[in-house]
């Protein structure tokens, strides 16, 4: 089997099928994103309900739950849901959330997390995943 390095130009996004295959639960992953008030607002978060988001970038319609719609409504909002002490593989995570998990590249993560995009391929390009941020090949 070939193993594949990825480069700066490697699209990364979230695998969900990961969560499955390592028996964790993406909704979990997403809920640990809240801050305690938003948490307890939502309520548990396999009980969420689902509504329909419209993607205001693309006008896309997508169902999700409301852990999900608080993320990207009110995280998009909140300058300390992405920082620069967020540990990269979290921001990369909490960013792909925001943006509809629209792959991306370490460049364009770069812009985003205001890190340099060698650090990000350095954290993300390795062998270790974290919370299905993975490449894209």
């Amino acid at each position: 089997m070939k193993l594949y390095r990825p480069t700066e130009t490697t699209k990364f996004h979230i695998d969900r099928a990961w969560f499955e295959k390592n028996g964790m639960d993406f909704r979990i992953a997403v809920y640990k994103c809240l801050t305690p008030e938003q948490q307890e607002r939502v309520g548990e978060p396999n009980a969420a309900e689902v509504y329909d988001y419209v993607n205001e970038t693309t006008g896309e319609v997508e169902r999700v739950d409301t852990v999900l719609r608080a993320v990207r409504v009110e995280g998009a909002r909140d300058p300390e849901f992405i920082t620069p002490k967020t540990p990269i593989y979290e921001a990369a995570f909490r960013a792909f959330l925001l943006n509809g998990n629209q792959p991306l590249t370490p460049v364009e993560l770069s812009g985003i997390l205001h890190r340099k995009s060698s650090e990000i391929l350095n954290r993300l390009g390795g062998r270790e995943v974290y919370n299905g941020v993975r490449p894209m090949f």
